[in-house]
């Protein structure tokens, strides 16, 4: 890659030797405009490009240029900081521990960030106040950092404090809660966070942070029903967030090849009726949006070979069933739409409007005249079937005389206006 930097392009050219004495050049001098520009630079620039620089840093660190290495710190970004902080953790050296807590406590940002970096790396239970505190800054990448190394001391007080913090009625206190709990490490939190995505507005970025934790697929065959389901929901919300919550690299980082996999098993396994529906939302639900990524260049044209790859592994164990398997998944599906949980109901209605499957037609149509059904899941079905051009046969005045809220009746009421319904076979 060539940047306007010689010596920045040199660390990530494929000349092994220029590489290596760049990276020598950059921490001996040190070469500030090379470190700026390779840092402005760092999202265009490939993963694997950057481990293999990162780690030509990292090996040049030694005692003797310790001190322009400190220079360096006031520049930060996180693809960088695990090389500095890993190069100056290995040298094991007090002096450089003792101004790293300087730095924690009185730096700049950038240097707080790198400093929280290194107690990822070398346990210094001094540090932990300082850590502590720096968990609550307003800085993603310095939280992140802080919470990985309160977790490697196992600092109880901060564990128990953001455990609290999840059953906060602040959405953004759970999440930073959650993303604490995440980094920090103990998965005897998975529950507590599963519980708060379960009742938050923002469960797309929760679940992110459970798979974050634990790897999901593990917890779907779990002896409680009750974290079954909540590991179900976790995935139903990564799949929805890909790629406007979470990049197309989180089919990696959430492994979401083995919980498909996972879940396509399951799906054939009779002793797990009572959940069927679930997985057939789901499996529906990744096979219309894995096919969309497959097949609209628009998602993928600057994603890494690793990650094509993997989207390409999921698309195919989802095409291999065959069409009896997913005529079989869209009957389960179909009867989610009788079961007693509103979610539920919600979740498989959205895959029918995704999908516009015209065998959901008359079970949406029934459903809208159950005398007790909840409000959101009657809107939900007529938001489908006017996008099916299907509502022509409800009974308007009818339906909106159940609706109580003034948001949905007017969303109902939308829809049956419009009324641009063809003519039904049902």
């Amino acid at each position: 890659m060539k940047l306007e930097n010689q010596t920045a392009s040199d660390l990530l050219g494929k000349n092994k030797e220029k590489s290596q004495a760049a990276a020598k050049y950059i921490i001996n001098t040190p070469d500030i405009k090379a470190w700026q520009c390779l840092l402005e630079n760092s999202d265009y620039v490939f993963s694997f490009i950057k481990e293999k620089a990162g780690r030509a840093i990292a090996n040049e660190i030694n005692k003797e240029n310790a001190d322009k290495v400190f220079e360096l710190l006031k520049f930060h970004a996180p693809d960088w900081d695990d090389y500095i902080a890993e190069g100056l953790s290995r040298l094991n050296d007090e002096d450089i521990s003792h101004r790293m807590m300087e730095l924690l406590n009185t730096g700049s940002l950038d240097e707080k960030t790198y400093a929280a970096r290194y107690f990822c790396f070398l346990q210094y239970p001094s540090a932990a106040e300082s850590l502590f505190e720096a968990s609550k800054s307003y800085c993603q990448q310095l939280k992140s950092n802080a919470s990985e190394a309160l977790g490697s001391l196992k600092h109880e007080e901060s564990y128990k404090y953001y455990l609290e913090q999840l059953k906060s009625s602040d959405e953004w206190d759970k999440i930073e809660a959650a993303q604490f709990l995440a980094s920090y490490g103990n998965k005897d939190a998975t529950i507590p966070i599963l519980v708060a995505m379960e009742h938050s507005g923002m469960a797309e970025l929760i679940a992110g942070e459970i798979a974050t934790l634990v790897d999901i697929h593990e917890l779907f065959e779990e002896n409680d029903e009750k974290t079954r389901i909540l590991a179900l929901e976790a995935l139903d919300n990564i799949i929805s967030g890909i790629p406007e919550v979470w990049s197309l690299r989180s089919v990696l980082d959430f492994k979401i090849y083995e919980c498909m996999d996972k879940l396509v098993n399951l799906s054939k396994n009779d002793n797990n009726a009572d959940l069927a529906g679930r997985y057939a939302q789901i499996l529906l639900k990744a096979k219309q949006k894995f096919n969309m990524f497959i097949n609209n260049s628009q998602y993928t044209y600057d994603e890494e070979n690793d990650i094509m790859a993997e989207l390409d592994e999921i698309y195919h164990l989802l095409m291999y069933e065959n069409e009896k398997f997913w005529d079989m998944q869209l009957q389960r599906l179909l009867k989610e739409l009788e079961v007693n949980d509103a979610k539920r109901k919600l979740a498989a209605i959205a895959v029918f409007k995704e999908t516009e499957a015209r065998e959901c037609i008359p079970c949406l149509i029934k459903l809208t005249l159950e005398q007790n059904e909840d409000e959101a899941v009657i809107s939900e079905a007529i938001i489908t079937l006017a996008k099916m051009g299907h509502t022509s046969e409800i009974d308007k005045d009818l339906l909106l005389s159940r609706i109580k809220d003034p948001n949905l009746f007017a969303v109902v009421e939308n829809c049956l206006a419009g009324n641009t319904s063809q003519q039904s076979d049902f």
